[in-house]
């Protein structure tokens, strides 16, 4: 879409440039949290011991994993992940504005 000529253009492989570089992103954050447990850790307390659960859907069904007496290593996993989702959830709004931004540049250019 972009030539090299007017600040237009240039503001268009700014983009263009961007949105490379948000879908790169994306990708490996989405690689990531393949790799991270998904769902949220819960505690109960029974006889004054505290006992850790993964929660989470599978299948339309919430379900649970025992994960014992200690859980601090998944404890790590789950927030990682946690911050990665909301990270995901803005760049992928962020693409979706750039992508909507060059659409209409491209459609008002009768470009396709």
């Amino acid at each position: 879409m972009s030539t090299t000529k007017g600040p237009m253009w240039k503001r268009v492989k700014e983009l263009e440039d961007r949105l490379l570089q948000l879908e790169e992103r994306r990708k490996y954050i989405e690689a990531e949290l393949n790799a991270l447990p998904n769902g949220h850790l819960e505690s109960k307390t029974i006889n004054g011991n505290v006992y850790y659960y993964l929660r989470y859907w599978e299948e339309g069904k919430l379900k649970s994993r025992y994960l014992g007496r200690e859980a601090t290593k998944i404890k790590e996993q789950v927030e990682r992940a946690s911050e990665l989702k909301r990270e995901l959830s803005m760049l992928k709004e962020e693409e979706r504005r750039i992508r909507k931004v060059l659409d209409r540049i491209s459609l008002a250019l009768g470009i396709d």
